[in-house]
Order: structure tokens, then sequence, then C-alpha cells
């Protein structure tokens, strides 16, 4: 499969998150979030309508796999993990806090590890650092997550109904991300109603009765 971000940019994105984790340790500033509240929030939009309990969860872009705590109250810590994150240290970090049978993290993005088939796939802001080919690289993402999954992949992106953009971040056209999505699934939600400048879509395996 093609490769639509360079390696250059590759590492200058991991640099970036290694760098913070150096300035800002286990925090959630290392990440780019603003509060726990709004990260919440993206975790309750991607699973909405969804279960996690019993499944095989893949965090695209997993940082400090702070979606972990979040699963563990929902599941009852019934889950299994794989978090992926190209940023070593944060990895690193990861491994030390959450460790335990059932969770695996490996450096890397999606196109170089070797993944298992998944119940649920999700991604959350690691497609919002502007780089060169992101959108396209953006779309093979998505694609690849939908193809390891057997119930649904789940993602947020920057939207362009934003009162502002900073340089640094790219903001997509939702439009335009749902008509990728409907390439890969005919059954498919655009969230786009909760108060943050982003959006989420969730692409399905087969019809579900949480899903609109």
């Amino acid at each position: 499969m093609e490769r639509f971000v360079s390696r250059i940019d590759m590492d200058k994105t991991a640099a970036l998150y290694n760098t913070r984790f150096d300035e800002f340790g286990r925090d959630i500033k290392t990440v780019g979030w603003g509060n726990e509240a709004d990260q919440r929030l993206r975790f309750d939009v991607l699973f909405r309508g969804l279960d996690p309990k019993g499944k095989t969860i893949l965090d695209v872009g997993c940082g400090l796999a702070g979606l972990i705590p979040y699963l563990e109250e929902k599941t009852n810590n019934d889950f299994q993990y794989i978090g992926i994150d190209i940023a070593e240290k944060l990895i690193e970090d990861a491994q030390k806090q959450y460790s335990k049978p059932g969770r695996s993290f490996f450096t890397g993005d999606i196109f170089s590890v070797d993944l298992p088939v998944i119940d649920i796939a999700v991604l959350s802001g690691a497609l919002s650092f502007k780089t060169e080919n992101i959108e396209a690289y953006a779309y093979e993402t998505m694609s690849k997550m939908f193809s390891l999954c057997k119930e649904a992949a789940c993602l947020n992106f920057m939207s362009k109904y934003a009162d502002f953009e900073a340089e640094k971040n790219q903001h997509y056209q939702p439009e335009t991300v749902f008509a990728k999505a409907k390439e890969l699934s005919k059954m498919v939600n655009l969230l786009h109603d909760y108060p943050l400048y982003e959006f989420t879509v969730q692409l399905f395996k087969k019809k579900s009765d949480k899903t609109s």
C-alpha cells in the first residue's frame, strides 16, 4: 500500500509528541487536548451506540492510552486492548502505566505494524496535525481500520465548520469524509452534534439497532 505521509513528516510528528512528553510527562497537554472533560466527550461520541464490553478494541494513535480508564469504567474491565502510536515515548509510558494480560502496545502506524482482526477500531485526534498529504493518508487510515474490524471503525476529525483554524491543524470537510466513508460501508453515522469544533464518523460492518 502506498504511504501518503512521508517518513520525514512521520518523524517530525513523532518528535513533536515525544518533546511534549519530555516537557509535560503523563499529562493531557502531551497529547494536545485542552481538558479531560473534552477528551471524555470524544470517547463518548466515538462509542455512541456501541458496547465495548467483551470486545477487542484497537486504539489508533493511542498516545498515553487515555482510552483505557474509560473502557475499564464502561466494561468493568472486560475488554482486550491494542494501542498503536508513532511516538515511542508515549508508547513506553503507556506500557508502564497499563501493561497487563489482554493489553498490547506497538510503536508505529497502522500500515507498519502487523495487526490482528479486531472488533472495534477507534481513532481520536491522530489525524489533526497538518503534514503533507495528510488528507489522503487519513482516508487510507480509515479504510485500513475498517478492513481490520468486525463491528465498527470510528474516527474523529477537526471540522471545517469552525470559527478559527490554527496553521498547524488539519480541518476536514465533513461532507467529503462522509462520502469517503460511504465508499467503504453502506452504514455510516456522521456525528456533528456535540460542542467541539470537530465531528466523528462511525462505519459499521453490519446492521445495528443502535445505529441511525
